[in-house]
């Protein structure tokens, strides 16, 4: 599972009411929307590709409830949309290679 999926937890979804995110290169790249639902304790959930959650035409919705199993079963969601979309645009299917750690390139 990719690593930007496998971190979600409930209380970590409490960082934003919507928070987004990405996977690949721009303009070939998977993204992803969580917005919180606290009155009705759920997570709306949305995949789609290239521009924005308004824009996009491809969008795949689903909610989720926001416990431990429901959120499992979002990280499942969201990792098979990704390989999904992978295999369809050329994009190794465990995720990008992780970016360098600034750090390391000041020390060289």
């Amino acid at each position: 599972m990719l690593e930007i999926f496998s971190r979600l937890t409930p209380a970590w979804l409490h960082r934003a009411y919507v928070y987004t995110g990405s996977v690949g290169p721009l303009w070939n790249d998977f993204r992803f929307r969580l917005a919180q639902d606290g009155d009705n304790n759920q997570v709306h959930a949305a995949v789609y590709s290239r521009v924005c959650y308004e824009l996009a035409e491809d969008k795949e919705e689903w909610d989720f409830s926001w416990d431990d199993e429901g959120v499992e079963s979002l990280k499942n969601w969201l990792q098979e949309r990704y390989e999904t979309f992978a295999a369809a645009n050329g994009l190794p299917p465990e995720g990008p290679d992780p970016l360098p750690d600034p750090k390391e390139a000041i020390r060289k």
